[in-house]
Parts: structure tokens; sequence; C-alpha cells
């Protein structure tokens, strides 16, 4: 278990389909790390097939393992998984039913971490692969720093018995592999923590929301601050020499635009020469700089390639890896080879220097 915020009480939710001994087979495990790692809430989460099951057997079922415990345990709070009319979701089967229960799981997921006094431990051991994949997923969105993602292993020769739902003693208090004997294993699943990253406080759908939010704050943004002479590249400030800022200028704003991709002539034109030199006196002009005593000289294919190289180059010298959407690509086939920036208009502003 991570040690931030180890010392706030457990809420253990538990996906689970047709085997509810996961819910028990977990809490068993847990108990090896003492009564501080038993959870102080359980929900679990389970289909209109799975629900019959789980009230008519777990709730005696964790009454018994706390008696072999000789140790307190929640009564496990059974929800059922709905569509968003309300309807019962029986079985996952086709897309209504993966919509409603990516819905369902979400909803669980972002109120237990919404819950600044505990820490959520998601078992995703039961119900089907589908349940599985959205509970972790629903995790990576919603999920702190303090909480926990986990897989009740279980030997075969206990798997087909309805009747087993723990060992019939209590696991040794701080024994690494404590449940070997009975074919038991917790397996923790490191999963990447998104949360920080967007604003899921802000959400009112389901998963397909979340997705689309967290995916849209997350995609690379770009501002041009031309008095100051840098580019903020999704956070990160790398300032630029007038020439360089000036090229990326030149890009950004065609991105602006969604226009075509740049192609120069092959010797210096006139309007690829005027394009570059106005957003040179622009950026010069943002600094108060003062302007060059000479006129521009003509740019054409083998100056945009090189400027687009020296770009590119101090962007990867900056960033490193995460340089990648900032830079001007080519595009096409010589002759008419082009360049662009591969940025959405949305993601691009310009600080200063206006055209």
């Amino acid at each position: 278990m991570p040690e931030l915020g180890s010392r706030l009480p457990c809420h253990l939710v538990a996906l689970v389909g047709l085997s509810p001994q996961v819910v028990t087979e977990t809490l068993w495990l847990l108990a090896a790390g003492g009564a501080g790692a038993l959870p102080k809430e359980v929900t679990v989460l389970t289909t209109g097939e799975g629900v019959a099951l789980a009230q008519a057997r777990l709730p005696s079922a964790v009454s018994s393992l706390a008696a072999l415990l000789g140790h307190p345990l929640p009564p496990p709070r059974i929800v059922v998984m709905r569509d968003r009319s309300g309807q019962v979701v029986p079985d996952i089967r086709d897309e209504a039913d993966n919509q409603a229960a990516a819905d369902s799981i979400v909803g669980l997921i972002r109120e237990a971490t919404a819950d600044s006094g505990s820490r959520v431990h998601l078992s995703i051991a039961g119900g089907r692969k589908t349940m599985s994949c959205l509970g972790a997923l629903a995790l990576s969105l919603f999920g702190r720093p303090e909480d926990l993602l986990s897989h009740v292993l279980v030997a075969e020769a206990y798997q087909a018995r309805e009747d087993f739902f723990f060992p019939p003693e209590p696991p040794k208090a701080g024994a690494v592999g404590a449940g070997e004997r009975w074919g038991l294993c917790l397996a923790e699943v490191p999963f990447v923590r998104l949360r920080g990253l967007w604003q899921p406080d802000q959400l009112s759908g389901g998963f397909a929301e979340a997705v689309r939010a967290a995916q849209a704050a997350m995609a690379p943004r770009l501002a041009l601050d031309l008095a100051r002479g840098t580019a903020v590249c999704g956070g990160a400030a790398v300032r630029l020499a007038p020439a360089l800022l000036a090229t990326l200028l030149v890009f950004a704003e065609r991105a602006q635009q969604s226009a075509a991709p740049l192609v120069p002539a092959k010797a210096g034109d006139a309007r690829t020469t005027a394009v570059f030199a106005s957003a040179h006196a622009r950026c010069r002009a943002a600094a108060k700089a003062a302007r060059p005593a000479t006129g521009p000289a003509p740019i054409g294919r083998p100056e945009v390639a090189e400027r687009v190289s020296r770009l590119n180059a101090r962007l990867r010298a900056a960033l490193g890896p995460d340089s990648a959407p900032y830079e001007v690509r080519p595009q096409g086939r010589r002759p008419r080879t082009g360049y662009r920036l591969a940025l959405a208009p949305e993601a691009i502003t310009i600080i200063g220097g206006n055209a």
C-alpha cells in the first residue's frame, strides 16, 4: 500500500459479477496487514444478475469473517448498475450495457474519491473483464496518490467452489504471502494517476464525458508571448531568439487559420519573404527591440528548412520528448514539400504583436 494517506480510513470498492466471494477473499488478505488495513466502508457494484447473489450471500459471509478475525467489519453496501434512465443493467452483453456499466463505475469511483477523509481501494477481481478494464480506467482518471488498485488471485481448486468465501483460519498478521497455503494472493496493480491533469470536480456526465474532458485538458497547448520572447509549450516556457520565435509565429498563425502547409519556392520568393519578415518585425516590436538596419533577406525553401530545423532543435533541447507536438513538420514530397504545425486552432494563443 502507498505510504501517502495510508493512515486514512480505507473504503473498499469491489466490482462483482456472479462470484461475490472475491469481496471476502480480499478482506481476508487485507487482514494480514492488521486491523488498520481493514476497510471502514465496503461498497459492492454489481449487475442485475449478480445483485441477488450478493445480497443473499455477502452479508452473512462478511459477518462470519468478522467473527473469525475477531474484528468488526462494515456490512457491504450493495449497488446495482443502472443506465441513464434508471433501469437495472442485467449483464454486459451489448454496447448499451457497456455504456451503462461504464457510467455506473465512473459515478461510484467519482463519488468515492471525492471523500477527502478516506482512501479508496478498488478491487477489480470480480465481474466481466469489461468491468475490470472500466474500473481501472476510472481510477486512473479520478484516483489520488493514496488510492489503490488490486486484484485477488485464487487457486483453481477454490475458484470452482461456490462455498469458499475465505480460508477457515485467520491470516498471520504481517506475514508475507499470508494466503500462500490457500492459493490466495492480493496483487496490487500500479496505475497512472491523471486526476491532477484535468478538473474532475467539474464533470457532470458519465464515462465518455470524463474521457473527453480529460483528453481536452491534457491536449498540447501553445502560447506565444512575443513581448517576453517565449513559447509556453504545455506549461513549460522556452525562450526563443527573435528569428526562431518568428518562425514559430508564422506556423502557429497558419495553424490557427487551419491553412494548408506552407510550400516555399525553391529560391527566395516575395510572398514567403514577406510572411517571415512581418513575423520577425512583430516579434522585435513586441519586445521593443531595435529594428534591423537592412531589409529582409530573400527566403525560400533552403532558408525555411534551416529555420525549421533550428527551431525544432531548440524545442527538443528544452523539452526533450515532450517537444514533439510543438515541432514544425515537413509534409509531402519534393519539390512540393510543405511545412506545418499540427496543433488544433483552439490550442494556440498568441500574446502581443497584432498582425
